[in-house]
C-alpha cells in the first residue's frame, strides 16, 4: 500500500528511530520515503551478490557493503540492496562520493527504477536492477543501457563481472574472474 503524509511529526520518526524501523527509510530531496525491509529472497539474493562480487571489487579497488546509505546531503539519500564503492567514496554515514556500482534488487511496488537517475547523477559508474523473478538484469549507464553478450550476461562496468539469468534454468549466473556461480534463492 502507498501512502502520503504531507507532514511527519518529529514524533513519529523518534519512535521508529528507537524501534529500529528507519533502517530501509531514505530521504529524497527533503521527502522522507519509509520503505518496508525487504523479504527474505530479496535479502538472500541481495547477500550472494555482494559475497560473489566482493573479490572482483577489491581488484577494483572498492568494497562491497549491503544496505549502506549513499547520500548527496543528510536530507538526499537512497539506500541501495548493495554498493560497490572505492574507500575514497566513503564516509562514516556512508558513501558520499562516487560508487562504482550500485545494485537494487526488485519488490513489488519498490522505486528501485526511478532511484537509478540519482544514482547515476551521484557518479555511479552503473546501476544494476535484477528481477529475483526470473533473474532478468539490467545494467544502466550514463551512457545507456548495456547490452548483453551473445551469452545473456551484462557486464559491470569498471567491476570485471558479468551477471545474466541461467538459460532455462531459475538461477543468476555471476562471472568474475573467481570462475562462474549460479545464484539460486
Amino acid at each position: 500500500m502507498r501512502g502520503v503524509l504531507l507532514e511527519v511529526d518529529e514524533r513519529m520518526i523518534a519512535e521508529r528511530q528507537r524501534l529500529g524501523l528507519d533502517r530501509f527509510d531514505e530521504i529524497w530531496e527533503g521527502v522522507l520515503h519509509m520503505a518496508p525491509p525487504p523479504k527474505g529472497r530479496h535479502q538472500d539474493l541481495a547477500t550472494e551478490l555482494a559475497a560473489e562480487l566482493r573479490a572482483a571489487a577489491r581488484r577494483a579497488g572498492c568494497r562491497v557493503a549491503v544496505q549502506k546509505g549513499v547520500f548527496a546531503t543528510a536530507t538526499d539519500y537512497r539506500v541501495p540492496d548493495v554498493v560497490i564503492a572505492p574507500a575514497s567514496s566513503e564516509s562514516e554515514r556512508g558513501v558520499d562520493g562516487p560508487p562504482l556500482a550500485i545494485i537494487e534488487v526488485l519488490s513489488p511496488n519498490d522505486e528501485s527504477r526511478a532511484k537509478a537517475p540519482w544514482y547515476l547523477g551521484r557518479g555511479a559508474g552503473s546501476v544494476v536492477i535484477v528481477d529475483p523473478d526470473g533473474y532478468a538484469v539490467e545494467v544502466l549507464t550514463d551512457a545507456g543501457p548495456v547490452e548483453p553478450g551473445p551469452d545473456g550476461l551484462l557486464t559491470i562496468p569498471g567491476l570485471g563481472a558479468r551477471l545474466g539469468p541461467s538459460p532455462g534454468a531459475g538461477a543468476l549466473v555471476v562471472e568474475t574472474d573467481e570462475g562462474v556461480v549460479r545464484i539460486e534463492v
